[in-house]
């Protein structure tokens, strides 16, 4: 699998993931679930009122830049959220929520969902930070704007560019821009360049440029292939794990004389590598290519009717993803690329309306959007076929005042889906069948309702917030179309209760914020890959109950000092039917989690973050038979900023050890690192 999930694209990798779980027998007698472990960014760049909820923050780049981190890594810093990875920059990355898999996350760029039609979760590796202008987290919901469909809460990244030239620059600017250069372990490095210009007094545009590369030849703990028996373990160098990424975007935003606001937002990346392979058996010709573009044009018309508001929008999305060669023709000295290739691509066009009232007590948002994609095959190893899906998505949210700080509301979502399947060529054990038809599939409906205390002078508030959510098979999962992947039309909709209720309390004379939040899962009709014999069929067959509780404390008692702890206690049970696996613990997910983090602001103009984590014992398989051991990894990072808009930072990870632990497994922890890095603004 890790073969073709590093490819660091949002489609085709877990179409190849598919294909490859099917004939890797090492995992014949397991389930394949996203899930994962946390790890740090620096929370003093979390932009949310200290009254708010746990449940929702805004993250900045001052938690990344000049960090050494992932986007899954900066993710799982929040309580609650851990995340997974295999190897170095650009591997394969996840998140999961509050003990709910990675897949059903439903994961946006601004604002438009980059979960794919294969059913499995959105690769955090392949999105480059150095575009982002900040991330919004929803652990408790999937909001109305997002469609509402989803079970794990949502997570949207804004692009940078996203706030208009009037309010980025400064009255008597012009125009702006930002260089970005970095380089640190196994010859990574980066280089960004950003420019925001005002045109007109109505008009203005931003550009920006990416690149980044890693060698990823690290040294790392091999298992020497025998997971149950740690004594033949030995140190190994990663090979042809190499990955390069190039990324840009455009934004153009103009204000009409009748009062309409255009925006017009432009995307893309390419990103290459070679595909390893398992530790124990490193491919040396392996290799992966990934494409991926959107374009969104969006209309704010002016106000209607003195109390209505409607945007419309037209995205286009265009995704590739090829995984080229295999291990068996790879170590017979096999490399006739063409030979041996898996991939897809697929097609997007998504209109969208909000419509948004907002009242002096009652506020709510409706969207209706059409999502029509298509996906085919590439490369030339398998079978011709193609799918299409047409998807219609209502959704809405209301929030209503019963007193000045007390609010009630609810959101809901329902969705319609049609699908359609050319030329679907699946294979079974014994012959090959042609699936000419796609099964009806019933409307997905999600409801929830809160109630919230909150007002932003209080020293207290609190909320609570009840729902049923569902998440519809993908195409991939119903129509399996791949050698060694079995097609399953009857699967059932993933459907979860969720309920959770917090707290805040605030201690003005030492600026200090304490929330504290409980939450409750109960997943029924899980799906997941069931891999026997070579072959890879998905199955209703997962249900789980996940509980915990979420604590964070934020304080500046000083003006130098800002202090951060944060801690995440959970029971996540697998309670699926299988006396085999009903009690035990789920993947990736530790019972315990800790972190902290301190900042000093130090004399000549140098200031030094501090973080420390740790997590308890995690297990890799359903079965609770493969046990990692408890983490604890120490990072610092220090910055000199001798004038305003030039900062220098040198960043060191893990202090403690010089090499990875096994990168196959979910949670590779990572050697020591280093990374410098400069961002000079003009």
């Amino acid at each position: 699998m890790t073969a073709c999930s590093r490819s660091g694209s949002l489609l085709g990798v877990r179409v190849c993931a598919a294909v490859l779980l099917a004939n890797v027998s090492s995992f014949s007698e397991e389930f394949i679930q996203d899930l994962g472990e946390s790890s740090v960014y620096e929370t003093t760049s979390v932009e949310k009122p200290l009254q708010a909820s746990s449940s929702y923050a805004e993250v900045l780049p001052e938690a990344w830049e000049g960090r050494s981190l992932s986007a899954a890594e900066v993710l799982a810093s929040l309580p609650g959220v851990q995340y997974t990875r295999q190897g170095g920059v650009g591997s394969f990355q996840t998140v999961s929520i509050r003990g709910v898999s990675a897949k059903n996350i439903v994961v946006c760029m601004d604002g438009i969902p980059l979960n794919d039609a294969s059913g499995g979760a959105v690769d955090f590796g392949s999105i480059d930070l150095n575009q982002i202008e900040k991330i919004e987290v929803y652990k408790d919901r999937v909001p109305a704007k997002f469609g509402g469909r989803g079970i794990g809460g949502a997570i949207n990244f804004i692009t940078k560019g996203s706030k208009p030239a009037e309010v980025a620059l400064k009255p008597e600017e012009k125009k702006s821009g930002r260089v970005l250069l970095s380089y640190g372990s196994h010859n990574t490095w980066e280089a960004s360049t950003q420019l925001l210009s005002r045109l007109t007094d109505s008009a203005s545009v931003s550009a920006s440029l990416s690149a980044r590369h890693s060698d990823n030849d690290y040294e790392f703990d091999s298992q020497n292939g025998t997971p149950y028996n740690p004594n033949d373990d030995f140190t190994d160098t990663r090979r042809n794990a190499e990955f390069t990424e190039y990324s840009g975007l455009f934004k153009a935003r103009v204000l009409h004389s009748n009062g309409v606001f255009s925006t017009l937002n432009m995307n893309f990346s390419r990103s290459e590598g070679g595909n390893p392979g398992r530790d124990d058996y490193q491919t040396s010709v392996a290799g992966y290519k990934g494409e991926f573009a959107q374009t969104t044009y969006r209309a704010e018309l002016p106000q209607l009717l003195g109390w209505l508001w409607l945007e419309l929008s037209l995205t286009g999305k265009y995704e590739k993803a090829t995984s080229h060669s295999y291990y068996d023709l790879d170590h017979i000295g096999y490399n006739t690329l063409g030979m041996q290739e898996y991939g897809a691509a697929g097609y997007s066009l998504v209109p969208e309306v909000v419509a948004n009232y907002s009242g002096e007590r009652l506020e709510a948002n409706l969207r209706l959007s059409l999502d029509a994609s298509y996906y085919e095959k590439r490369g030339t190893s398998a079978n011709k076929w193609n799918l299409m899906r047409v998807a219609t998505n209502v959704s809405g949210d209301v929030s209503y005042d019963i007193v000045k700080n007390l609010s009630i509301g609810g959101e809901s979502s329902a969705l319609f889906v049609q699908d359609d399947v050319h030329g679907g060529n699946f294979v079974q054990p014994t012959t090959s069948l042609f699936l000419k038809t796609a099964k009806e599939r019933d409307v997905t409906w999600t409801v929830r309702g809160f109630v919230r205390y909150d007002e932003p002078n209080s020293r207290y508030g609190g909320n609570l917030s009840f729902g049923r959510f569902a998440r519809t098979p993908q195409l991939m999962e119903l129509y399996g179309v791949y050698p060694g992947v079995l097609s399953n039309p009857n699967l059932k909709d993933e459907s979860a209760l969720r309920f959770e209720v917090g707290g805040y309390y605030m201690i003005p004379k030492s600026n200090t914020a304490i929330r504290a939040t409980y939450f409750e899962t109960q997943i029924n009709d899980g799906i997941y890959w069931l891999v026997s014999a070579g072959f890879a069929k998905p199955k209703n067959i997962g249900e789980a109950h996940i509980r915990g509780l979420e604590a964070e404390l934020e304080s500046k008692p000083k003006k130098w000092l800002t202090v951060v702890l944060r801690t995440t206690f959970q029971d996540a049970e697998d309670r699926s039917g299988e006396k085999y696996y009903h009690g035990k613990q789920l993947p990736n997910e530790p019972a315990r989690s800790y972190y902290a983090e301190a900042r000093f602001d130090l004399p000549f103009h140098l200031d030094l973050t501090w973080t420390s984590e740790y997590r308890t014992e995690i297990f890799d398989d359903r079965a609770n038979r493969v046990k990692q051991p408890a983490v604890d990894l120490h990072h610092f990072a220090l910055a000199y900023t001798p004038f305003t808009k030039t900062r220098l930072v040198f960043a060191l990870r893990n202090l403690t050890d010089e090499t990875y632990r096994n990168p196959y497994i979910s949670f590779p922890t990572p050697g020591r690192e280093y990374k410098l890095t400069l961002t000079q603004g003009f």
